[in-house]
Formats: C-alpha cells, sequence, structure tokens
C-alpha cells in the first residue's frame, strides 16, 4: 500500500515538474523574444537609414500578436485589464456577425498605439498590439513602449512573437530588380553572410527573404528559415520607389 501511495507522489511530482519547466521555458523564450526586438530596432533603424533617400522619413510598425485561452467573460475582463496595462483609450466592442472584437488605441509622443482583441470561439481569442509612428527619428519612446508591450502580454497569460517593418523612399530607384541588387549591398556591411534564400517578383516589385547570422529572430518558411525581408516596390502614382525591410517578414504593404 505504502509502494503505491510512493509511486502516486513520484507521478505527481514528475507532474509538477514537468509544468514548471515548461513554464520557465515559455518565460525564458518570451524573455529571449524581447531581447531580440531590444537590438533588432535599432539594427533596423540603421538599415533603414543607409538604404533610404536622404530626408525620407522612416515609418516603423512594430506588431505583437498571440493567442489567448479563455471563456468568453473572461477574455473581455482580460481585455479590458490590457488596454489599461498599455495606457490605451476606452475599449470598445464590436459584436460581428462572426467574432467579437474589442479595440482601444492611443497616440503619444510620435506614435500611435492599438489592441485588437478577437474572440474566435472554443476559448480562444487573438491578440495583436500595433505600435505605428510615421517619422521613427521623431518616436523616442517607441522602442521602450514596444518592448513594455510585449511584457503586458506576457503578464496577461498571451504568448505573443513579434514582427516590425521599416518603409521610406529607396535610395535606389529605377528597375525593381536592380535597385534590390544595390540596396543589398548597401545592408551587408551590417548584416555578416546574407544570404538570399527565397525570391518574388513582378512588373513593379522584387523582394528577397534571407538568411544571416546577425539576427535570431526567424520564421520557417518551406524549407529555410527567414530572418529578414526587403522589398523594392516602384509607385506609379508618386513615380517612386519605396523600400521596405521586415524582420522576420514584411507585413505590411509593399
Amino acid at each position: 500500500m505504502r509502494g503505491g501511495i510512493k509511486g502516486v507522489l513520484l507521478v505527481l511530482i514528475l507532474c509538477s515538474i514537468t509544468l514548471l519547466l515548461a513554464g520557465f521555458r515559455g518565460q525564458v523564450e518570451q524573455e529571449s523574444q524581447s531581447a531580440e526586438l531590444q537590438r533588432s530596432i535599432p539594427l533596423l533603424s540603421s538599415l533603414g537609414k543607409s538604404v533610404t533617400a536622404p530626408g525620407s522619413p522612416l515609418r516603423l510598425v512594430v506588431k505583437w500578436q498571440g493567442e489567448y485561452i479563455g471563456s468568453s467573460h473572461a477574455a473581455g475582463l482580460a481585455a479590458t485589464n490590457l488596454t489599461s496595462e498599455l495606457g490605451l483609450g476606452e475599449v470598445s466592442r464590436e459584436d460581428g456577425k462572426e467574432h467579437l472584437t474589442y479595440r482601444s488605441t492611443a497616440g503619444s509622443d510620435g506614435f500611435k498605439t492599438t489592441m485588437l482583441w478577437t474572440e474566435l470561439g472554443d476559448e480562444s481569442s487573438y491578440v495583436i498590439v500595433t505600435l505605428e509612428t510615421a517619422d521613427l527619428l521623431n518616436a523616442s519612446d517607441l522602442q521602450a513602449a514596444a518592448e513594455q508591450a510585449g511584457t503586458k502580454l506576457r503578464e496577461a497569460g498571451i504568448t505573443a512573437e513579434w514582427n516590425t517593418s521599416l518603409q521610406g523612399v529607396a535610395k535606389e530607384q529605377g528597375d525593381p530588380r536592380e535597385a534590390l541588387m544595390l540596396t543589398e549591398q548597401n545592408m551587408k556591411a551590417q548584416l555578416p553572410k546574407l544570404k538570399v534564400q527565397e525570391k518574388y517578383e513582378d512588373a513593379t516589385t522584387a523582394s528577397h527573404s534571407y538568411s544571416t547570422s546577425a539576427l535570431q529572430h526567424s520564421v520557417v518558411s518551406g524549407e529555410h528559415k527567414i530572418v529578414l525581408q526587403t522589398a523594392i516596390h516602384q509607385d506609379a502614382v508618386k513615380g517612386s520607389s519605396r523600400v521596405t525591410i521586415g524582420l522576420p517578414l514584411i507585413t505590411i504593404e509593399y
């Protein structure tokens, strides 16, 4: 009898340790992401300056997105609490035909922060927190706010990942394919072992996705681990080209 009780206790202890380790790994992964973001935004800013025309504003978008597990009632409370923690405005609730959503936004110090919380059903929600500025050089507090947003999401029980994109008037104009090749040459000084893994081209756009030893935050695309994407797009209306850089991928329009 005692042996049976000891066996049950041992199983319970092992299960507890497994759960603790899983939680610890999750926390370490989240903290690692925040550390990588802290390093990546200055690098992206530096890259942007090197491949955009002098004086071009640098539009920057940072997104944190991830899943929340909890009932509809719990999700509503969590969305309201997260809005408060992020210092955003009043939450607006939208009862759509397919999904219930919560939105809130606030602007300060040259950038805007937006939260979109969508209930997907089956006690699951998807949360996106976006920080955006039209001119990165005039939004000195954006990086700290982006890092804090990741921390607040983690504290709310949301396992979130980030991506960020920068855009400006391209230094290299003309044919998008040729302009992209010249842009890459400007980037290689800061990105050792930059290697093209995927390509996309059409009449007005050229885009490459890369691997490089300079970056760790990645996504898997097909058989490749992608850490960076760059695109050159000709704007027929403005008569010029814009360059977009995304870590690890571009998530805004070219």
